[in-house]
């Protein structure tokens, strides 16, 4: 059993080997990292870069304007900025224009967030005081403002949970050239997300994926929403919406921004970007304890008080260790057969044991990629590698398993993907991670013997 004791970034290599004629396949998504015990947050923060459709537009990046509170705008290098501290990769991994790949979004941060964090139900709720402004069309339409005030952040106990704001409707001109009065909607949810959207980014950030594909809508004045797509060349095959109540309360001039009215093309920039949150939670001051009660002084008597403390011994720095089942065996594929229109193999990953007793539980996160495979000049890409990450035994370190990542789609487990993950404040303990690998080919794969290499890596 090969076994790593954690201070920096250990990486563990697994060979992968598999006899093909060909095997292919694509990335989906599963887990929600695990809370624990309840405790006060201070300081939060959140950075949003909303959907890759309002960095680009119709006529150009969104407007930001007359940011308030604890509200600031920062510039990406989509309009000349040099903002880094908030990067996501381009269409399919989210709606990020392909076109602008390598390039940074523009988005808005919140700080000196505050809420709580509870420990019997690993429930999280932050909220957030100021408000930012957006359009999506030049000052001369005189298009009314969407202004968005006080958000507010809410996860559930299994994972799931909404992002909501204040939402008003300035005043302006409507798509009729009829003035509109401003217009308050109060508390909306923008988005939502399902258990296992959110990602252990560091020690203190989390990487929340809303939803969007298949959430249907039917709003009422404007085009019927689009629900047929499939995926076809550089077609994602996306269709969805933003929470309906929050889709339905928009002006017909903005509400296509932020639900399927086609397919491929600008519609895939509609789905929400990730959110990326970062919060650190406090358990609070010890009361040692006061003083007796000194008895009734006598005649000439004064009293002298002292409280003289426990000696705390200092909390042990712990360690965090995590072991492969059998150090790092090969894995084998096996023979492919063709299923479906695609050579396909499967097998499973030795087991991943993560055991984490460090003082302040910080966030950890065991990710994995894949290699090309080769079969002496022949190759095939690794993005034809998935797997469905799973937690076995008994899960005392309050962790949750990563994302389902379907061979073939997107960049498959090419791409880094979490193989399980726990949040900052959680327990200390242990946990089991295992994971079936799927292969999935097309039929024109050379046949050949074909290995790569899957590296197994702990962040945290």
């Amino acid at each position: 059993m090969h076994t790593h004791r954690h201070r920096t970034r250990p990486t563990h290599r697994l060979v992968a080997g598999a006899a093909v004629a060909a095997i292919g396949l694509g990335t989906v998504w599963v887990a929600a990292p695990a809370q624990a015990a309840e405790q006060t947050v201070e300081g939060a923060s959140f950075v949003w870069g909303l959907n890759g459709y309002a960095q680009k537009g119709i006529f150009g990046p969104w407007s930001y304007k007359n940011l308030t509170g604890d509200a600031a705008q920062l510039v990406g290098s989509v309009s000349g900025g040099t903002q880094s501290e908030y990067v996501v990769d381009p269409v399919p991994a989210t709606s990020f224009p392909a076109e602008h790949a390598g390039k940074t979004p523009n988005a808005v941060k919140f700080t000196e967030g505050s809420g709580t964090y509870d420990a019997d139900t690993h429930e999280l709720a932050l909220a957030w005081s100021g408000s930012y402004t957006v359009n999506a069309y030049p000052a001369q339409f005189g298009a009314p403002d969407e202004i968005y005030a006080n958000p507010q952040l809410v996860v559930e106990a299994d994972g799931s949970g909404s992002f909501s704001a204040e939402f008003t409707l300035g005043a302006g001109i409507d798509m009729s050239g009829n003035p509109v009065d401003e217009q308050s909607y109060g508390r909306l949810d923008l988005v939502t997300f399902s258990p296992g959207s959110v990602d252990v980014v560091d020690a203190d950030t989390v990487r929340i994926t809303p939803d969007f594909q298949g959430i249907e809508v039917d709003p009422a004045d404007s085009s019927p929403q689009t629900r047929n797509c499939v995926a076809s060349g550089t077609a994602t095959g996306w269709w969805g919406s933003w929470a309906p109540e929050f889709v339905n309360t928009l002006p017909g001039s903005v509400r296509p921004h932020f639900y399927s009215t086609g397919c491929g093309g600008m519609q895939d920039l509609k789905p929400a970007l990730p959110i990326d949150v970062t919060y650190a939670v406090d358990a609070g001051p010890v009361d040692p304890g006061g003083p007796g009660e000194p008895e009734e002084p006598g005649e000439g008597d004064v009293p002298i008080d002292v409280t003289v403390p426990e000696v705390e011994e200092p909390e042990e720095p712990g360690e965090f260790v995590w072991t492969i089942e059998g150090g790092t065996p090969a894995v084998s594929l096996g023979t492919a057969t063709v299923r479906d229109g695609s050579f396909v193999a499967s097998g499973v990953l030795p087991k991943v044991t993560i055991t984490d007793t460090r003082a302040g539980q910080p966030a950890w996160a065991i990710n994995g990629s894949v290699s090309d495979f080769a079969s002496g000049s022949k190759t095939f890409s690794g993005k034809y590698l998935g797997w469905g990450p799973a937690l076995a035994g008994d899960n005392t370190v309050g962790a949750g398993n990563g994302r389902v990542v379907v061979a073939g789609e997107g960049e498959g487990l090419k791409a880094s993907s979490t193989l399980a993950s726990a949040p900052a404040g959680h327990p200390k303990g242990s946990v089991q991670a295992e994971a079936a690998i799927d292969l999935r080919l097309p039929l024109d794969t050379g046949a050949g013997d074909y290995t790569g290499v899957l590296t197994l890596t702990a962040v945290g």
